[in-house]
C-alpha cells in the first residue's frame, strides 16, 4: 500500500545489535536518496536532516498537470512482530520494558497469525525473538509468585493468561516448517517452551492435583505436546537427544506390556530425524531398541531405512532393507518406489529393479503407485511418450484394487459398469510425467508429455502450470512464461498457499538476468501483483530486483523492495542481501560510476546499519581505489558514530583509512585541501577515541597520510619525533615512511641523512625498500651524484643488488629534468638490464616531471 510518510522499513538486526543513528553524510548532489526509517530505530525518532530531500514548491500555471509526488510503500507488517522487535529494543538498552498485558497481546497475535498462516515459515529472527520475549513473560510470573504468592492457587492464577494453549501453539508454530536458515533459536524455543509445559506439570503434581484434572487441564493433549517436542529435537539437528526423551518416557511408562497405539509414531520420528542427521551408528541402535519395544517393520519404518542407504549410493544395504519383509505384508510407500529410480540411475542398477516394478505392476496398484511406475519408465526405462500412454491405457483397463494388504477390506461384489475399471489419469499423473522430463533435462519431452494430457483430455492444475513455466524458463521462452503466467494470474486454476512463489521468483530472476537490458516494465508489474498479494520475495530475488534498480538509477524501487520484503528476514538473509549490496558498491570505477555506488551506499547505509566492519572496510577502501577519499572517510566517520561498540573501528581499522589516505590521492580535480580536510576529520576522531591507544604503528599511519597531504613537514618533526621517543621505537615501516616524507620535504636530505647515519651506527640490517627510500629521500633534493654512489656501494652497504624499485625510486624523486636525463644515461649503461624492467612498466607525465608507473607498496 501507498504511506505520505517516508517508509518505515524494520531493520529487525540492528534492534539486536544496538545500532543508532546515524548522522547523514553528504553525497554527489541529486544523487543521494535518504531515507527515515523510524520503526528501523524504536524507541527513537529519526532527526529531521534523514527526512527524503525534496525541491522548493513552485506554483505555476501547469502545475496541475503534473504528477503526484512518488509515495514510498510501507511495509507490510505480521500482527504482533512490532512488539516482538520493541521488546528487543528495549532489552538490550536495559530500559524499562512495555506493559506485560501488551507484551502478551503481541506474542500471542503473532503465534495465532503464524498458526493461520502456517505456510509462511518462522524464520530464525522471529524465532529468537519469540523465545526472548517468552522468558521474559515467564521471568515475570515467576518473579510474582516469588513475590506474591501464598499458596498453589495464586500462582496458577498468576500464570493464567500464558494457558496451555497458547505453549503448545508456540510449539506447533516452531515445527510446522522448518526454516530455510539455521534452527539453533527453533530448537531454544522448543526446548522452553515444553519446559514450561513440562514445569507446571509437575508443580500441580507437587500440589496434590489428580492426574484426571491435570488431563483435562491440558486438553487430553499431552501425546500430542511430546510429539511436537520430539519432532522439535530431530528437526533441528537434536534427535539423539529426541531419543534420549523417548527412552526414559518407555522407562516410566508402559514396560513389558508394550507401548500404546499413539507412542508407537515417536519411534518413527526420532528414527527420522537421526537418519537426517545422517547418523548411521545410533540409527541402527535406535531400530534395535525399536524391535526390543515391539515395534513392527511397518512402511514408515520401511521408508526411513531404506532411504536413508538408497541416497547415499549404498547398494547392498539398500537392496537389504528394501527386500526386508513388511509387517502384514503391507506395500512399501510411493516414495520409497521413486527413491529407488534415481537410485538406480545413479547407480546402473535398473536390471535389479525392473522386476521389483513388474511386481509392482502385476499387483494392481492404486494411482500413487502408478504415477511412480511412469517416472520409472521415463527415467530409468527411457520410455517415451507413446509407450507411456500404452501405460496409462493397461491403468485404467485394470479393476479397481489396491494391491497392499492393508486397505485389502471386504468389498461389495463388484457391479458390471464404468466403476470397475481401473484408476484414470489425471493432472497429478501428467505432472509426475512432466517432473520425470525436467529431471531428465528435456524440456521437448516435457512438453509432448503436457499436450498427452490435452489429448486425454485431462485439464492442467497450478502444478501444471508451475512446472511448464520452470523448464520453459530454463529454456529462456520468455514468451511462452508470460503466457503461463497471464494466465495464473487471470485464476484459470486455483493456486493454494503460495506454491507459485518459487517459480514466480524464479522467473523474476530470469528477467532481472536478460542482457542488455532487462523489461522493467513486466518486472514491475509481476512485483505490483505479488504485492497485492502481500507475497514476500526470496533474497536472491531481492538482491536480483535491486541490482536492476540500481543500474537504472530507480532508487525509489529499490526502496520499496528493501522496505517491503527485507523487514521479516533472518539475519542470514538480511545479510545475503547485504553482501550483494557491498560487492555492488565495490565494482571497479570502469564498470560503475561513483555517483551509483555512492547512492547505493546511501541506501545501504539506511537499511543495513548491521553492516559488519570488514565490510564496512571493504567499502572504505573500494573508494579509495576510486580516488574518493572524502567519501571513503565519510564511511569511516558513519562506522565511527555507531552506538554499539563492536561496530566501532578499532585500530587496525584507523591504520588502514589513514593507509588509504596515505596511497590514494584525492581524484575530485580540486586541491589537496579536501585531502586534508579528510585527514584532518579522521585524526581528530582518533584523539578523541578512548578505545584506541597510540603506538608505532599508528604513528606510521599518520606520518604517511600527512606526508601524502603535503605536509611532509608534520609527519618528520611530529610523529617521527614521538615515534623515536617511544618505548616501542621505529620499526622497518617507520623508517621507509619517514625517508619518502624527507623526499617529499625541502631540504629533507638533511633529516634522511641524520637517520642514515644512526641506523649505520646501530649495525642494522636495512631492507633493500628501506635503502631505495633512503636514496628518494636524497633524489628528492636533486643530488643526483650521491644517489648514484649509494646505488653502487648498495651491495657492500645493505647485502643485496639492486632492483627495479632501487633505480625507480630516485629517479622519480629526482625533481628537474636534466638530473633525470643524467641518472638515465648512467642507469642505462650501469644496469641495463633492470632498467629494461623499468622500460616496460612506461612512463607518465606529472607535473613533476616524467615519471615510471610504479606503486611503493608501504604500511604502516
Amino acid at each position: 500500500m501507498r504511506s505520505q510518510h517516508l517508509t518505515r522499513n524494520v531493520c529487525s538486526l540492528r534492534l539486536l545489535a544496538r545500532h543508532g543513528l546515524l548522522r547523514p553524510c553528504p553525497s554527489l548532489p541529486g544523487r543521494c536518496y535518504a531515507v527515515s526509517s523510524r520503526a528501523a530505530f524504536l524507541p527513537y525518532a529519526p532527526p529531521a536532516s534523514t527526512s527524503l530531500p525534496r525541491g522548493q514548491p513552485r506554483r505555476t500555471f501547469f502545475g496541475i498537470f503534473q504528477k503526484p509526488p512518488r509515495m514510498l510503500k510501507e511495509p507490510d507488517l505480521e500482527p504482533g512482530y512490532d512488539v516482538l522487535l520493541q521488546f528487543r529494543s528495549v532489552e538490550v538498552e536495559n530500559a524499562r520494558p512495555p506493559p506485560r498485558e501488551d507484551l502478551l497481546r503481541g506474542w500471542r497475535q503473532f503465534i495465532q497469525y503464524k498458526r493461520k498462516n502456517y505456510h509462511q515459515p518462522l524464520n530464525p529472527t522471529q524465532a529468537f525473538l519469540i523465545q526472548r520475549l517468552l522468558r521474559h513473560l515467564l521471568a515475570v510470573d515467576a518473579d510474582d509468585a516469588t513475590n506474591g504468592a501464598t499458596n498453589g492457587a495464586t500462582n496458577r492464577q498468576q500464570t493464567a493468561d500464558l494457558g496451555f494453549a497458547d505453549l503448545r501453539t508456540a510449539l506447533w508454530v516452531t515445527v510446522t516448517k522448518p526454516p530455510k536458515g539455521t534452527t539453533e533459536h527453533h530448537l531454544e524455543l522448543a526446548k522452553l517452551v515444553y519446559a514450561e509445559i513440562e514445569r507446571r506439570i509437575q508443580e500441580m503434581r507437587g500440589l496434590g492435583v489428580e492426574e484426571d484434572v491435570i488431563r483435562d487441564t491440558l486438553g487430553g493433549k499431552e501425546m500430542l505436546d511430546l510429539e511436537l517436542y520430539l519432532t522439535a529435537l530431530s528437526q533441528y539437528g537434536a534427535a539423539r537427544e529426541a531419543a534420549v526423551r523417548l527412552a526414559d518416557r518407555k522407562s516410566k511408562g508402559s514396560g513389558n506390556k508394550g507401548m500404546a497405539a499413539r507412542e508407537r509414531s515417536f519411534w518413527t520420528i526420532v528414527l527420522r530425524g537421526l537418519a537426517k542427521e545422517g547418523r548411521e551408528e545410533e540409527l541402527l541402535a535406535e531400530f534395535a531398541n525399536a524391535e526390543a519395544a515391539k515395534l513392527e517393520y511397518q512402511p514408515p519404518i520401511h521408508e526411513i531405512m531404506t532411504t536413508f542407504y538408497a541416497q547415499r549410493d549404498q547398494v547392498e544395504e539398500t537392496k537389504r532393507w528394501f527386500s526386508r519383509p513388511i509387517q502384514a505384508g503391507w506395500a512399501p510407500s510411493p516414495k520409497v518406489y521413486l527413491e529407488l529410480v534415481r537410485f538406480a540411475v545413479r547407480n546402473r542398477e535398473q536390471a535389479w529393479l525392473q522386476p521389483i516394478f513388474e511386481r509392482l505392476i502385476n499387483s494392481d496398484p492404486q494411482k500413487d503407485y502408478w504415477d511412480v511406475v511412469f517416472q520409472w519408465a521415463v527415467l530409468a526405462m527411457d520410455k517415451g511418450v507413446e509407450d507411456v500412454k500404452q501405460m496409462i491405457q493397461v491403468m485404467s483397463a485394470q479393476r479397481s484394487s489396491t494391491g497392499s494388504r492393508q486397505q485389502q477390506q471386504e468389498q461389495p461384489p463388484p457391479q458390471q459398469d464404468n466403476k470397475d475399471r481401473g484408476p484414470k489419469a489425471d493432472a497429478a499423473t501428467i505432472n509426475a510425467l512432466i517432473s520425470a522430463a525436467i529431471e531428465k533435462q528435456n524440456p521437448y519431452l516435457a512438453e509432448r508429455f503436457l499436450s498427452l494430457g490435452a489429448e486425454l483430455q485431462i485439464p492442467p492444475s497450478a502444478s501444471t502450470y508451475i512446472l511448464q513455466m520452470d523448464y520453459r524458463l530454463d529454456a529462456q521462452d520468455f514468451s511462452g512464461v508470460r503466457a503461463l503466467y497471464d494466465k495464473l494470474l487471470k485464476g484459470e486454476v486455483p493456486v493454494y498457499q503460495d506454491e507459485d512463489l518459487p517459480v514466480l521468483n524464479k522467473y523474476l530472476r530470469a528477467l532481472c538476468a536478460v542482457h542488455p537490458e532487462p523489461d522493467l516494465g513486466r518486472i514491475l508489474d509481476i512485483t505490483a501483483d505479488l504485492e497485492q498479494r502481500h507475497a514476500t520475495l526470496e533474497p536472491d530475488t531481492v538482491v536480483a530486483l535491486c541490482m536492476v534498480f540500481l543500474r537504472s538509477d530507480n532508487q525509489f524501487e529499490v526502496i520499496d523492495t528493501l522496505s517491503l520484503h527485507t523487514v521479516s528476514y533472518s539475519r542470514d538473509e538480511r545479510a545475503q542481501v547485504r553482501r550483494a549490496f557491498v560487492d555492488y558498491c565495490c565494482l571497479d570505477r570502469h564498470a560503475l560510476s561513483t555517483a551509483r555506488a555512492w547512492d547505493a551506499y546511501s541506501l545501504l547505509r539506511q537499511f543495513f546499519p548491521d553492516t559488519d566492519p570488514s565490510e564496512r572496510a571493504r567499502l572504505m577502501d573500494a573508494f579509495f581505489a576510486r580516488r574518493r577519499p572524502d567519501m571513503a572517510c565519510y564511511i569511516f566517520g558513519h562506522m565511527r558514530s555507531s552506538d554499539s561498540p563492536g561496530h566501532r573501528p578499532t585500530a587496525d581499522m584507523y591504520v588502514r583509512c589513514l593507509e588509504g589516505l596515505g596511497r590514494h590521492p584525492d581524484g575530485t580535480g580540486t586541491s589537496g585541501s579536501a585531502h586534508a580536510d579528510s585527514l584532518k576529520m579522521i585524526h581528530n576522531m582518533l584523539k578523541m577515541d578512548t578505545t584506541v591507544q597510540l603506538d608505532t604503528r599508528l604513528r606510521n599511519a599518520l606520518m604517511m597520510a600527512y606526508a601524502a597531504c603535503d605536509e611532509p613537514h608534520v609527519a618528520i618533526h611530529e610523529f617521527w619525533r614521538d615515534i623515536t621517543a617511544s618505548a616501542e621505537g621505529p620499526s622497518y615501516a617507520s623508517l621507509a615512511i619517514v625517508f619518502w616524507a624527507c623526499e617529499l620535504s625541502p631540504f629533507g636530505d638533511r633529516v634522511a641523512r641524520e637517520i642514515w647515519q644512526k641506523v649505520q651506527r646501530m649495525d642494522l640490517a636495512v631492507p633493500a625498500e628501506v635503502f631505495g627510500a633512503y636514496c628518494g629521500a636524497i633524489a628528492g633534493n636533486g643530488h643526483v651524484e650521491e644517489v648514484m654512489r649509494l646505488i653502487r656501494g648498495m651491495e657492500g652497504s645493505v647485502g643485496c643488488a639492486p632492483g627495479m624499485m632501487t633505480l625507480g625510486v630516485p629517479y622519480n624523486a629526482l625533481p628537474w629534468a636534466n638530473v633525470k636525463d643524467q641518472f638515465e644515461t648512467w642507469a642505462r649503461a650501469e644496469y641495463p638490464d633492470i632498467w629494461a624492467q623499468l622500460e616496460k612498466k612506461g612512463r607518465k607525465q606529472t607535473i613533476q616531471g616524467t615519471k615510471f608507473n610504479i606503486r611503493r607498496d608501504m604500511r604502516a
